[in-house]
């Protein structure tokens, strides 16, 4: 593919990983890298305008742990449109940002650059190997092994559209691949979902796993669904995986239910979605979640199909209480 570079603007964080086998912690205080400033060039064709990237995700519980921080470090990032690569950001040293520091579909801007009014089909972060690690409470922080070249394990393919591949012996690029458009009249923005319930697990080691499974969403035709699933004598289940899978059938989000019951998928795009239930289920990263709580009898059921939702830009729309 051909690289191509455009001008930057603050970008306020960034992202640090690590592949399998190559650990080493970040130092206390990362040195506070600057962009390469870079002169403007239109290379794509067209009227310019701004993008900007937007990284946040929720705090999963994993494996019974109470997960605080994953801090990933940038390199770069890129934006694709038919093999050409625009550099959105790029860094000497690698920034590190904590997605979980960023919820509710708000975002830290890694990226904010002129870019052409056009299509792009691809997102891709140039991910810093060493300096990545999560931390859970009470714990020390856990180097990330980051799994390459791995097919998504989700029970319903989530993450499928996210590749991560190596990027020299200290990197790797995470490749996401949901095409966004610069409107013609207006600057954009477009918010990246880690998805931490989707991407990490645990080896039989102990060592921290990812599985990156991004979704992306422009922010001006972005939503979300809340809702509450409890058993048929109105109990609340905890830990049940639900899926909001799109009109076409591909998967617009994941979430989990806390100990009440409750779930929220954000970072979807607007349209219409179906809500399906798991008290069994498999994430991108290999990891099984077990839902307890739920209705007898339910539990072997492979999926309960829930309420069909309509999500509008700019909303919260309520899929109320699904019974399990």
């Amino acid at each position: 593919m051909k690289r191509v570079a455009l001008p930057m603007c603050a970008l306020a964080t960034a992202l640090s990983v690590t592949a399998c086998g190559m650990h080493s912690n970040p130092p206390a205080e990362l040195p506070q890298s600057q962009p390469h400033l870079m002169q403007p060039m239109d290379v794509l064709g067209g009227p310019g305008s701004r993008l900007n990237v937007l990284l946040g995700d929720a705090p999963p519980d994993i494996a019974g742990k109470v997960l605080q921080r994953v801090d990933l470090g940038l390199r770069e990032i890129d934006a694709i449109q038919d093999g050409q690569v625009t550099v959105l950001a790029s860094y000497d040293h690698p920034r590190i940002v904590n997605v979980l520091a960023h919820q509710d579909d708000s975002g830290e801007s890694v990226a904010d650059a002129n870019v052409a009014r056009t299509a792009y089909q691809q997102l891709r972060l140039v991910v810093d190997v060493p300096s990545s690690d999560v931390k859970f409470e009470g714990e020390h922080a856990t180097p990330l092994d980051f799994l390459v070249n791995v097919a998504t394990s989700s029970s319903v393919g989530a993450g499928a559209t996210t590749v991560t591949t190596s990027d020299g012996p200290t990197a790797v690029d995470v490749i996401v691949s949901q095409p966004f458009s610069i409107p013609q009249d207006h600057h954009q923005a477009v918010r990246v979902d880690f998805n931490a319930f989707e991407s990490l697990a645990f080896a039989a080691t102990g060592s921290a796993l990812a599985r990156p499974s991004l979704f992306v969403a422009p922010i001006d035709d972005m939503g979300s669904i809340k809702g509450h699933v409890v058993s048929a004598s109105g109990s609340p289940v905890a830990n049940a995986t639900v899926v909001a899978v799109a009109s076409d059938g591909s998967i617009g989000n994941t979430d989990w239910t806390n100990d009440r019951g409750r779930f929220k998928i954000g970072t979807l795009r607007s349209g219409t979605y179906t809500l399906v239930i798991y008290n069994s289920y498999t994430t991108a990263a290999g990891r099984t979640v077990t839902a307890s709580g739920e209705s007898a009898g339910s539990a072997s059921a492979q999926s309960i199909t829930g309420p069909t939702v309509t999500v509008n830009a700019a909303n919260t729309t309520s899929a109320g209480s699904i019974t399990d």
